[in-house]
């Protein structure tokens, strides 16, 4: 009988946006971490930016050289995000932090820690963030679907359907309801080569700021569960179960 083993993650990161210049219908947009919370005690990682009050060490430094590091990227009013910049003098940044200066060693820490920040993760991150209405005028309790794919921590499609809930003035009150499925892609997880099939759903309600569009407050519910297949280097089935709260702040300024 195989052993249940339970991992536990708490991450928190505070981004700031700043929307520049609209031209052709697309927003120049750039992003900045401005606070990074990281809680992994299966690795020994416990790190706070806005709470720390020693240097950081270990890991935690790679980690906190992203803050303040700038993104950059295109936004249009449909939601699609393109000429994602930036990343790589964010690695730089996080090699340097770590006092890594052989090139190959740098080579190979900033492959892996690209693995987690590239340019897939900020439109997946974006998907999950930005709310795109249909192009008609809505009324409490009209409902619409979207179909979304993201690659993190597989790759998924999630199939959400969204109610309005309740509007005024200023903001905007949608319930979200989400069926998670994985899409059959191999994955590479610590050498091991595997096959998720995986399956759940996902639930909430968001606030948002009706000028703008962008979510001032949120909270999602996650329970996504099935067996990770693994065909390399040895073949097994590993039940898998992953649950999940997200919580949402904004502000506008």
């Amino acid at each position: 009988m195989g052993q249940t083993q339970d991992i536990e993650s708490d991450q928190g990161y505070g981004i700031q946006l700043k929307f520049t210049d609209l031209e052709d219908g697309k927003y120049s947009v750039t992003m900045v971490y401005n606070s990074i919370m990281v809680n992994q005690p299966m690795a020994g990682l416990d790190y706070d930016s806005e709470t720390a009050t020693s240097e950081p060490t270990g890991s935690a430094k790679a980690i906190a050289s992203v803050l303040n590091n700038e993104l950059y990227f295109t936004l249009s009013k449909n939601g699609e995000v393109s000429n994602i910049s930036g990343f790589e003098a964010m690695l730089d940044s996080m090699a340097v932090s770590m006092g890594i200066t052989d090139d190959a060693q740098a080579s190979m820490f900033k492959s892996q820690m690209s693995s987690q920040y590239n340019a897939q993760s900020i439109v997946d991150q974006l998907k999950r963030t930005l709310i795109i209405f249909p192009d008609k005028e809505l009324n409490k309790g009209d409902t619409w679907s979207e179909d979304q794919s993201v690659t993190v921590p597989f790759a998924m499609n999630i199939q959400t359907t969204y109610e309005l809930a309740d509007y005024d003035d200023e903001t905007v009150t949608l319930n979200i309801a989400s069926d998670i499925f994985t899409e059959g892609d191999e994955a590479n997880m610590g050498g091991a080569t595997m096959t998720p099939d995986l399956s759940g759903v996902q639930s909430g309600t968001i606030t948002i700021d009706r000028n703008t569009g962008l979510i001032l407050k949120g909270g999602m519910e996650q329970l996504v569960s099935g067996i990770l297949n693994m065909t390399s280097p040895q073949e097994m089935e590993i039940p898998l179960e992953i649950s999940g709260k997200t919580e949402v702040v904004g502000s506008i300024e």
